[in-house]
């Protein structure tokens, strides 16, 4: 239409609705720009509703408050009505909150608009459309809110049916507003608090098909609960949105009160509960070889207790709990972050417990008034240590080791009146026991290579058998682990999903109303997955959740490792992201042999779009692409040049041209190679192992292909690996694997078995996850480069969201998510990791408690994982033990009958027992694989085997058997060249260094 106001120069549309058209224009007598609103022309039919427009616009100019928006003027040129107001070029709250707003940032938001709102009602002016879209942002981020008194001008009963009123209120209508009632403040107040629904959860409390729906849902429908990090807002938006406007905050003042007394606790400090201490004080950590010591696992019980009623706290002098202040502490803050790494057994690694055997785990930390257990019974003086720590009883090759009780001394000689405080649950090895007065001594040191370093009084010890570490799951969307006192404590909320959240939120806020819980896990950041925790299981309980599920209940006692423990494993490491800021690094993997170059061409010119995106937000050395090609076995076909191939590196990546440069030089081969399938698995190791990934927070790798995967059983296999053993090795370096499925027309013979490896290869801990496989039907060019696209904006995102120092936002997962749902909380799960390294800089603390080993609030999201330490030695040890076996393999594939024989034969270069391997005897049995296998929580079917076993099995099973055990052979290789990884303790030799194998790679 031709318009012409006078007094303004109209520059163009900034916005246009239902109710009116909003322009950019410049007013002249001050030369300003303005935001100049004009009525729709149906509305200025209506004289009744221009005249209320005149009139309550001319109260509005009067309005002086700073989260107002200022209105300049107001009239009429005949038809049309307009307002100019100050122009706000800083988007709407609806767009923040649509790009990721953290709670904090959210409430501020709400605030400065309940101060508007309520002096706005103090000057007889209701809003009757406060909605994310009337909240503007002025140059310094400060909201304000616009648009009062437009809908309110109409009839109450009309409108849900007359055109072009009320058009998105129903979505923040208070339900008197929807009954067509009379209405006040309140109704505004209710608005506010679907707006801070909407800013927590990221989605509307009430949504319907249409306005009529939505609108029945806000009368009829109870408040939806908030999700588990935000429950602690949950009682203030029960008053906001309360059905009956007499049961909310009567005015805004109220409403400001209630969120000035809001908790606002630490999100990333540990809630924290006293431990059960010794009340002996524990020195520092000396200077000496010692001091550098970290706490440890120690054996857990083989024999289950009976169940037993948990005693009820008594006021002992050593049970006492420390105040509040001490209980609120800072050096405390990150507590329990070590306890729950330490307790990840899942269901499965339970079934060993129940085995009989006479050792039996110690207690809890004993107080100084309990009498505490000894190691062994008194023994006779061993004399003096020779080159090597004593054996275990009934074992050849396993040294007997300890973990120093809270409160242990070393001293220079048996019975010395002083000594050398330890750090509790310190590891030393054993090289001599003397009995002396009645008591036991132990000389220990921290090396096996033949250096004492004290005594140790038994009592003061406990044996340490088998070397578990248990890990915090990813946080891709399970709650934060509450750490209780009673085991009683925690089986009370198994089948209690919503006392578990009230429990988790009143531990958030307000710890002294819960007496019960111990500790509970930092909620805004998360344990990195390459951190070393070893602590002590105690004691375990088995209870079933309400569908029958096991749940595991744990009692632990553990120290957080600290600072301590980041010294002396960061040492000699390269600069991670930790060091400068987060920083996502992302590989494609591109099969590219014959008919791939379509597909290739799609990824450069993607990749060029999201760094074009990346360059004009100023984020380009935020995000870095590398680009790794593979084909198939050189050595069947030479023409294919090459197997697997460095295109672009993580490095190169980050500079646009330099990516643009090397990615047009890839064209797919013309050669055909001698399958269908391709070596991806050799692709993958190139990435994982050929690129440095040191500097990188967030790690991905994007497999590209039309085809399957070479498996170990294949000849031409390069890698000896498959799809489990190869995803272990990318995440030994917390790299995850997406696998985009091309499935073409040409390769569909080859889809199912393809899909089933790749859902293997990218298989998630998280079962809302499930796996990182994108199928891409028909292969279509168009829908795989969205699909990308898709991936790297989501992390690109991300890196954003973190430069600009905003709060992660838990996903919200449900099953079948899609691949944007997927890739948010893999993205929310590196972005809590990448919190967790930076704040993780707590001194050694104590804490003993129990613990499930699922999400109290959702049991089926399990928290915790277990994995065994093994020695340098020991892995090489079980590497060749594996090998000798497989070589016996291959040596008697005509002969099956000679298997065990040759075995026999071969394991005396490895200084086993030939005779060992008697009839009827698995290789457990026999001494071939190492001792410190003995026990482990695990089903092995290396260990069971036995020679009637072996000839009962067909061709392709002693195959499956062989292959599997050349893959973990393979994947043993990328543990031992992981450096970062390993770690020492005190003054440990090289063979002594440990690294942490989980217990699903074991043979």
């Amino acid at each position: 239409m031709d318009l012409n106001i006078p007094g303004f120069d109209i520059e163009g549309v900034i916005g246009e609705g239902a109710m009116a058209t909003v322009y950019l224009a410049l007013q002249r007598s001050l030369e300003r720009k303005v935001a100049l609103k004009i009525m729709a022309p149906a509305l200025a039919a209506d004289a009744s509703f221009c005249e209320r427009f005149l009139r309550e616009g001319k109260t509005l100019a009067r309005l002086a408050h700073p989260h107002i928006v200022t209105v300049h003027d107001i009239g009429n040129v005949g038809e049309h009505y307009y307002m100019a107001m100050e122009y706000l070029p800083n988007g709407t709250l609806r767009e923040r909150i649509a790009a990721g707003l953290s709670p904090e940032q959210g409430l501020q938001y709400i605030r400065q608009i309940a101060s508007a709102l309520g002096y706005a009602h103090s000057q007889g002016l209701i809003h009757r459309d406060v909605k994310p879209a009337n909240m503007l942002f002025r140059a310094d981020g400060t909201a304000v809110l616009s648009d009062f008194g437009i809908a309110k001008s109409l009839d109450d009963s009309t409108q849900f049916t007359q055109v072009g009123f009320a058009v998105g209120t129903p979505n923040y209508m208070s339900p008197e507003q929807a009954r067509g009632l009379d209405i006040d403040g309140r109704a505004d107040l209710y608005a506010l608090g679907v707006v801070l629904y909407e800013i927590l959860v990221g989605e509307l409390p009430y949504m319907g098909t249409d306005a009529l729906s939505t609108a029945l849902a806000h009368l009829t429908q109870p408040l939806p609960e908030l999700p588990l990090q935000h429950s602690r807002y949950q009682t203030l938006l029960q008053r906001l949105l309360a059905k009956n406007p007499d049961e909310r905050f009567s005015n805004a003042g109220e409403l400001l009160a209630a969120l000035d007394a809001q908790p606002t606790p630490d999100s990333d400090a540990t809630v924290i509960r006293p431990a059960l201490t010794p009340r002996a004080t524990l020195s520092a950590p000396s200077t000496s070889e010692l001091g550098d010591l970290q706490p440890v696992s120690i054996d857990i019980p083989r024999s289950a207790p009976a169940p037993t009623v948990a005693p009820a706290p008594t006021a002992t002098a050593g049970s006492g709990r420390p105040s509040t202040a001490a209980s609120n502490s800072p050096r405390m803050a990150l507590l329990a972050v070590a306890i729950a790494a330490a307790l990840g057994l899942g269901g499965g690694a339970y079934w060993w417990l129940a085995q009989p055997s006479p050792v039996v785990a110690s207690d809890t930390p004993p107080q100084r008034d309990e009498q505490p257990t000894a190691v062994t019974q008194p023994v006779a003086d061993t004399g003096e240590a020779g080159d090597h720590p004593l054996l275990m009883p009934g074992k050849k090759t396993l040294y007997q080791r300890i973990l120093a009780k809270p409160g242990a001394q070393l001293l220079s000689a048996p019975g010395a009146a002083s000594g050398e405080a330890l750090p509790a649950f310190s590891v030393l090895y054993v090289y001599a026991k003397r009995s002396q007065d009645g008591q036991t001594w132990l000389q220990v040191g921290a090396a096996s290579d033949g250096r004492v370093q004290g005594w140790i009084a038994a009592e003061q010890a406990t044996d340490w058998k088998q070397s578990l570490v248990l890990k915090f799951t990813e946080r891709s969307g399970r709650a934060p682990v509450l750490f209780m006192q009673q085991a009683a404590d925690v089986e009370r909320l198994i089948d209690r999903t919503s006392q578990a959240r009230e429990l988790l939120l009143k531990a958030q806020n307000d710890p002294e109303q819960v007496p019960q819980v111990v500790a509970l896990e930092p909620t805004a950041s998360a344990v990195p997955q390459d951190q070393f925790y070893l602590m002590p299981i105690f004691d375990f309980r088995e209870a079933f959740d309400a569908e029958g599920q096991p749940v595991q209940l744990l009692n632990i006692a553990s120290i957080d490792p600290g600072n301590a423990a980041q010294s002396q494993t960061s040492a000699g490491k390269p600069a991670t992201a930790t060091n400068s800021g987060f920083r996502t690094g992302i590989v494609l993997v591109v099969d590219t042999s014959v008919s791939m170059q379509p597909y290739i061409d799609r990824v450069r010119q993607v990749v060029s779009e999201l760094q074009s995106q990346l360059q004009a937000r100023g984020e380009l050395d935020n995000v870095s692409f590398g680009l790794v090609g593979y084909r198939n076995s050189t050595e069947r076909t030479p023409g294919l040049q090459y197997l697997s191939k460095t295109l672009v590196s993580l490095q190169d990546g980050s500079d646009p041209q330099r990516f643009l440069r090397a990615a047009e030089q890839v064209q797919a081969t013309s050669v055909s190679s001698h399958s269908f399938n391709e070596d991806a698995f050799a692709g993958i190791m190139q990435a994982v192992e050929g690129m440095d990934w040191s500097s990188y927070g967030g790690r991905l790798i994007l497999l590209v292909s039309d085809a399957g995967a070479l498996r170990k059983n294949d000849p031409y296999s390069s890698t000896r690996m498959n799809e489990a053993e190869v995803r272990q090795a990318a995440l030994s370096k917390q790299i995850k694997i997406f696998a985009l499925h091309l499935r073409t027309p040409a390769g569909k013979a080859n889809h199912a078995s393809a899909e089933q490896q790749y859902r293997v290869l990218t298989a998630d801990s998280n079962p809302q996850i499930g796996d990182l496989y994108v199928s891409v039907p028909g292969g279509d060019v168009e829908a795989f480069g969205d699909r990308v696209r898709e991936i790297g904006s989501t992390f690109a995102e991300l890196a954003q969201q973190i430069r600009a120092q905003q709060a992660p936002v838990t996903p919200q997962l449900a099953g079948g998510a899609n691949l944007a749902a997927k890739s948010q909380a893999i993205g929310y799960a590196m972005h809590m990791d990448f919190l967790g390294r930076r704040s993780a800089s707590q001194a050694p603390q104590l804490v003993s408690a129990w613990t499930a080993d699922r999400d109290l609030s959702n049991p089926n999201l399990p928290t915790l994982q277990v994995c065994v330490m093994l020695t340098k030695l020991q892995l090489n040890d079980l590497q060749q033990s594996l090998k000798l076996i497989v070589d016996a393999a291959r040596k008697t594939k005509t002969s099956p009958a000679d298997f065990f024989s040759e075995i026999a034969s071969a394991s005396a270069y490895m200084s086993r027992d030939p005779a060992a391997l008697r009839q009827g005897a698995n290789l457990a049995q026999s001494g071939v694989l190492g001792e410190y296998l003995d026990g482990l929580p695990y089903r092995s079917k290396a260990l069971s085997m036995t020679q009637d076993l072996w000839l009962s099995l067909s061709v392709a099973e002693q195959e499956d058997f062989i292959d599997e055990l050349e893959s973990k052979i393979r994947l043993y290789e990328t543990f031992h060249n992981d450096m970062a990884n390993w770690v020492r303790f005190g003054n440990a030799e090289p063979g002594d260094a440990l690294y942490r194998v989980p217990l699903s790679t074991l043979p």
